[in-house]
């Protein structure tokens, strides 16, 4: 499936929101949190919005669709971040949670693991790093190449500054980081408060590729 890699545009949000909606399902309590109703037109929109704002105040983001080369269908998308002084001070589980103080406690909940092994990982490489924050692929276009042609482009960076790279990974997309160089640091706990005891909790893999400066 021949596709190309380009920067992504406000306007293509909402076609990205759909994509990620129908990639993940229900299957990701983290995307369930900061993304709510994301099967609904109406939290599609929000979490287009949200996305957009990340674009316009969050200077490391990057933001990529691959895209047919005939049609210019967008198959897949990827938001990488190129760390140069740290991560980006904002507050993303509460810019993207549901409108309930308890929503927004669960949101905060799940996002401190992931804040708490990005920070560490950030420090240890000088605040220098590629970051991974989110990867999507249409279900209909799986194996079909996109998710690759996304990777290459962060690692493609990464290799030519000399620096690692980082990301957290669901069960199934590990294969895919793992083609890509990644490896599994740690598996991801979360402490769960007793309010939120009933609730499920994300399968995630916290995930790390060495620097490789000069192999490009």
């Amino acid at each position: 499936m021949p596709c190309t890699v380009h920067p992504l545009s406000p306007s293509d949000l909402p076609t990205c929101t759909a994509i990620l909606s129908r990639a993940f399902g229900h299957t990701s309590p983290i995307i369930d949190a900061l993304l709510p109703h994301h099967d609904t037109p109406a939290g599609q929109a929000q979490a287009a919005a949200s996305f957009e704002k990340t674009m316009q105040t969050n200077p490391t983001s990057h933001f990529l669709k691959a895209t047919h080369d005939s049609t210019g269908a967008i198959y897949g998308w990827a938001e990488w971040r190129i760390l140069e002084k740290g991560l980006h001070p904002e507050a993303e589980a509460e810019d993207r949670s549901g409108k309930s103080a308890e929503e927004r406690e669960w949101a905060a909940v799940l996002w401190a693991p992931l804040d708490v092994v990005r920070t560490r990982a950030v420090e240890q490489a000088g605040g220098k790093l590629l970051l991974l924050n989110l990867l999507s692929v249409d279900p209909t276009y799986q194996r079909g190449g996109a998710g690759t042609a996304l990777m290459r482009w962060g690692t493609r960076i990464a290799d030519e500054r000399g620096v690692e790279a980082i990301l957290e990974s669901t069960v199934a997309a590990r294969h895919l980081y793992e083609q890509n160089g990644f490896r599994v640091v740690e598996k991801m706990e979360w402490d769960v408060p007793e309010k939120f005891a009933g609730r499920a909790t994300p399968e995630l893999f916290f995930m790390h590729r060495p620097a490789r400066k000069g192999s490009v």
